[in-house]
This record gives C-alpha cells, sequence and structure tokens, in this order.
C-alpha cells in the first residue's frame, strides 16, 4: 500500500521513479505485484534485477532467476503471450523496458548474467564508503576520500 501511494504522489507532481528489485527464488513470486503498481502511473518504472555473484553474497547458478523465466512468469500472469518491448531513448540504457498490455507505466529488467550489456555500459557507481567503480564486476575502485 505504502508503495502505491509513493508511486501515485509521484504520478501528480510529474515526477518520474525506478524501483529496483533483486530477483530470487524466495521473491520470484512477488513479480506481479511489483509490476501491478505501473497499471495506473506512467512514469514509474519497476525494474527486476537478475542476482549477480558479488564477494560474500552467497551466489550459486540456482539463486539466479533469469530475464526469460521472469518475462515468462509476467506473461503468465497477466496472461499475455508476451509483454511487448519498450525502446528506450537512451543507448546506453541497462534496462529492457516493457510494458503490460493496458498498463500506463513500464517493467524493466536489468539482466547482467542472461544478456551482458557490458559493451553498451556507461555507468560509474559510488559505493556507500566513498570508493568509485567502473565496473560492478570489476575489484578496481578508486577512493574518493583520499
Amino acid at each position: 500500500a505504502a508503495a502505491a501511494a509513493a508511486a501515485a504522489t509521484a504520478t501528480r507532481a510529474r515526477i518520474s521513479v525506478k524501483t529496483n528489485t533483486v530477483v530470487m527464488p524466495y521473491n520470484v513470486d512477488e513479480l506481479p505485484r511489483f509490476a501491478e503498481l505501473t497499471r495506473h502511473h506512467p512514469r514509474l518504472i519497476t525494474r527486476f534485477i537478475e542476482h549477480m555473484p558479488f564477494d560474500g553474497n552467497s551466489w550459486s547458478p540456482s539463486s539466479m532467476i533469469p530475464y526469460s523465466a521472469m518475462l515468462d512468469a509476467l506473461s503468465t500472469h497477466f496472461n499475455c503471450p508476451t509483454l511487448p518491448r519498450v525502446a528506450s531513448s537512451d543507448p546506453s540504457d541497462t534496462t529492457r523496458h516493457h510494458r503490460v498490455p493496458g498498463f500506463a507505466g513500464r517493467v524493466g529488467f536489468i539482466t547482467s548474467m542472461s544478456k551482458p550489456f557490458c559493451g553498451g555500459c556507461n555507468r560509474v557507481r559510488v559505493t556507500a564508503d566513498g570508493g568509485l567503480k567502473v565496473c560492478l564486476f570489476g575489484e578496481e575502485e578508486v577512493s574518493l576520500r583520499d
């Protein structure tokens, strides 16, 4: 209920909002509920992220739900053969955008494991401890605090 209220507030304020959910076996059944948030909110993108291996996160192949399985689960739930792709205006976008037919907003998939996008990524990240990373998978980072 809180997420729906926040989405409604953002829509009224004409603010674009992205929500991110790492999809794993224990929460894959919640995909339709997250996608449902986009029904009435054209500025909302609910993004589903494939679980990625990082130090200490207990990643295993069985913990990763691939893009195709997420897409199939949503297509089945919403009773449509497929979720239509939505083109992005950003050539370096790391999200594969789709729309549930009849919904105002979009669902997106960050497919770093099943369909890597390293060649087109232009992102940098700042870590919680002040490090600058040019790749989430890379070991190297530069301290912004030093």
